[in-house]
């Protein structure tokens, strides 16, 4: 019944009519980053920004030639050249983490910092010693938006604006229910070995 039930809610949620809140007097000349952005949500949000005046939109993606097709994409689409700008970010490693939120700092200001970025992976496997999932869509997630926000604060101050870090999730993470529950001591290294990930299954 649960599994129906959230299947259910997921096709029911596609059909949901969200309104479009940003517009052209709230994002035109600000600058947005969007991870995970050459595909999917991430590429419709970051195409929307362009088309509403953004000045820049960083493009946070693994893949730096896939995230030259999605740029060059936007352009064409929204018939603005120059605006997209596609930065390496690997949310498997921290290092990458730390490159990309170093880089940050070299914007003039950050209206919005838009997490897309995720991974849901068929095989278990380890990323800086924890499980892959756990590192991208947790681990590294909020290790991004800590780093961030000194630069969204100073952009708060500097342009007398109310920068935005949104982090996009789903329902998956409410399946978990009761798996948390039978794990003494450190839940990352609990939740790290081919055991745990195949009770999460």
């Amino acid at each position: 019944i649960y599994i129906n039930m959230t299947f259910w809610s997921f096709v029911r949620a596609q059909w949901t009519y969200l309104p479009l809140v940003p517009t052209e007097a709230t994002v035109t000349g600000g600058a947005y980053v969007v991870t995970g952005a050459n595909t999917g949500l991430g590429f419709e949000c970051a195409k929307t920004l362009v088309k509403l005046g953004a000045k820049t939109v960083v493009l946070g993606v693994r893949s730096i030639e896939k995230g030259d097709v999605a740029a060059a994409a936007i352009a064409k689409e929204t018939s603005r050249e120059g605006v997209c700008q596609v930065w390496h970010l690997d949310l498997a490693s921290l290092d990458s983490v730390e490159e990309f939120a170093r880089k940050l700092q070299s914007l003039d200001r950050i209206d919005a910092l838009i997490q897309n970025a995720s991974v849901a992976l068929a095989d278990f496997t380890l990323s800086e010693g924890v499980e892959t999932t756990i590192t991208v869509n947790v681990l590294s997630t909020m290790l991004l938006a800590i780093r961030a926000m000194p630069k969204l604060q100073e952009s708060a101050g500097t342009f007398s604006i109310n920068p935005h870090l949104v982090i996009v999730s789903s329902s998956t993470s409410f399946q978990c229910e009761g798996i948390l529950e039978k794990h003494n001591g450190d839940l990352f290294e609990a939740l790290s070995t081919k055991e745990a990930d195949m009770v999460g299954r």
